[in-house]
């Protein structure tokens, strides 16, 4: 399974209750206040029907304003979904406790807070947002791989993320091993190498 397919799991997995017991919730909300996954977005609205995002209105990529992803968790914006799946809303720049505190929450998100009541966020045990790291070392809800801890790979995971490599790897590639700086520059140039020749 690539990071992606995990990735995915993972999303959709927040959603899951005992049906007989509990409602589902009406959304996942993804708080991401320092915009690690941001530039993964694009490439995970192509497998995710079921994603929208915050921003600006264009409505072609699914994004738009707080009052609009409300429409979509009401399921009136005409975009049908599969039965049975859970709108997600990734939330860049928006903390959990900026939904939290609905009496100082900004105005243009005042749409959303009552949606944490009705919803769950997809967080670490901790109840943080996940970050690209955390998601990939964490051994409760993550993938519980080795990775370098230094700023030189932190550094190196994003720019391959912003890339669009990162959720192209294959999990058990992984696995076993210390992943660090060499590691992803060696994926970096040797995937820029194989994509100026196909190019």
């Amino acid at each position: 399974m690539t990071l992606t397919d995990k990735l995915i799991e993972s999303l959709q997995a927040a959603a899951k209750v005992n049906r007989s017991l509990m409602v589902p919730p009406a959304t996942i909300l993804w708080t991401d206040a320092e915009r690690h996954w941001e530039s993964a977005i694009p490439q995970l609205t192509k497998q995710l029907p079921e994603l929208f995002v915050l921003g600006e209105y264009a409505p072609e990529l699914r994004q738009g304003p707080s009052i609009w992803l409300k429409c979509a968790v009401a399921g009136r914006l005409g975009i049908p979904l599969p039965d049975g799946v859970v709108p997600i809303l990734y939330l860049p720049g928006i903390s959990r406790a900026d939904l939290r505190a609905i009496e100082t929450c900004p105005r243009e998100l005042q749409p959303l807070a009552e949606l944490q009541y009705r919803g769950v966020f997809w967080s670490q045990a901790n109840g943080k947002d996940w970050t690209i790291n955390a998601f990939l070392s964490a051994k409760k809800g993550g993938l519980g791989l080795d990775v370098a801890q230094d700023s030189a790979t932190q550094e190196a995971l994003k720019w391959v993320l912003a890339a669009g490599m990162l959720l192209d790897l294959q999990v058990e590639d992984m696995q076993g091993k210390q992943t660090t700086l060499p590691g992803w520059m060696h994926y970096w140039h040797r995937t820029r190498h194989v994509t100026y020749w196909l190019g």
